[in-house]
């Protein structure tokens, strides 16, 4: 079986409850308590079967990550740990284990914004400090991008519940344009991350025709939920696939994809072909100078045009009119920013 994320989270939160010798735990407690440390990252319940618990306790007992533990039930009923003092958190692991763990703890450290595994990441930052003794290294194997003290961080626990419980909400938000921050009441359909930043994508209260609103986290000042308020669904807004033709965040409910064609010089087309622009993207003719034609279905956005302006010269858009008309507006006036470039500039 191997130890992914979830199984971490289950023989984790297993472990914490075998800890509190307070209460007596049955299969189903424990089963429960797994299902809704799962069902806080998840965002919706799946429970966690009979089975794949048992296959969980055969883990922990057994030599395969070192742990051995003492897993005894009484009475035909309540499971516990012979050993009071017992954890899983205070023995060595063997080199399978070390192994395992570190590779699930790689991705977990990532998931330290969300409070609702407060709990968990606790045991799990115990794990970890057993493994930079063992290796008697704490080098990190997996470097994930991240911007260290983002603001609006802290309203993430807040806006996932909100979510997930279909909670209206009163934020507190603050445009780039705008001098001072009005309170807005706004229903909560979605969290999304691009690039380093976390958006909140919901509907105003005060919308006189359905659409879709998005906040950027590190412009809310406050959050709070408004119990005197009903929340109300948009039947327009489909978070699973919402977002499957557009780059970024940038999108209205009556925003549609457009065929989007763009030649790629010889430099970057390997590039584009290995990362690229988007899931629609095809390729449509490969020239003899080894550059390439590729087309894509996504929706026209400001996202979109960074993305190709960043490519510089090696590109060209030749369709659709109205984004190569935007384009050509766009590298005109980088263009006329150096148009007094002087060779001495150049040294």
């Amino acid at each position: 079986m191997p130890l992914n994320r979830s199984t971490l989270i289950r023989i984790s939160t297993i472990d914490r409850c075998l800890q509190n010798r307070y209460r007596r735990w049955t299969i189903n407690d424990l089963i429960d308590a797994c299902t809704d440390a799962l069902a806080e990252y998840e965002g919706r319940s799946n429970p966690v079967s009979r089975r794949t618990f048992q296959n969980d306790l055969a883990l922990m007992r057994s030599d395969r990550l070192g742990y051995n533990a003492p897993i005894v039930v009484r009475d035909n009923k309540y499971y516990e740990y012979d050993d009071p003092d017992y954890s899983i958190t205070h023995l060595p692991l063997n080199d399978e284990g070390l192994d395992a763990l570190n590779s699930a703890l790689d991705i977990l450290r990532q998931l330290q914004g969300f409070p609702q595994l407060a709990s968990s990441i606790d045991t799990i930052s115990k794990l970890n400090e057993q493994i930079s003794r063992h290796t008697g290294t704490s080098a990190p194997a997996m470097d994930m991008e991240h911007v260290p003290g983002y603001r609006g961080a802290e309203y993430i626990g807040t806006l996932y519940d909100a979510v997930r419980k279909q909670q209206t909400l009163i934020i507190e938000y603050r445009s780039f344009k705008a001098r001072t921050a009005d309170k807005i009441t706004v229903y909560p359909y979605l969290l999304k991350e691009y690039r380093n930043r976390w958006f909140l994508i919901c509907e105003k209260a005060s919308n006189h025709t359905p659409q879709v609103n998005i906040f950027a986290l590190d412009r809310i000042h406050s959050v709070e939920v408004d119990t005197t308020h009903p929340f109300k669904a948009c039947v327009a807004f489909d978070p699973a696939h919402f977002f499957d033709d557009t780059i970024g965040v940038s999108k209205n409910i009556h925003d549609r994809a457009r065929r989007v064609v763009i030649k790629i010089d010889s430099d970057q087309a390997p590039y584009v072909e290995s990362k690229p622009f988007h899931r629609s993207q095809k390729v449509e003719q490969r020239f003899g100078d080894g550059s390439i034609q590729i087309s894509m279905k996504v929706v026209l956005n400001n996202e979109l045009e960074r993305l190709i302006l960043g490519f510089g010269g090696h590109v060209e858009v030749t369709a659709p009119p109205i984004l190569r008309e935007r384009m050509a507006r766009h590298v005109n006036i980088a263009a006329s920013h150096y148009r007094n470039v002087t060779d001495s500039d150049s040294r």
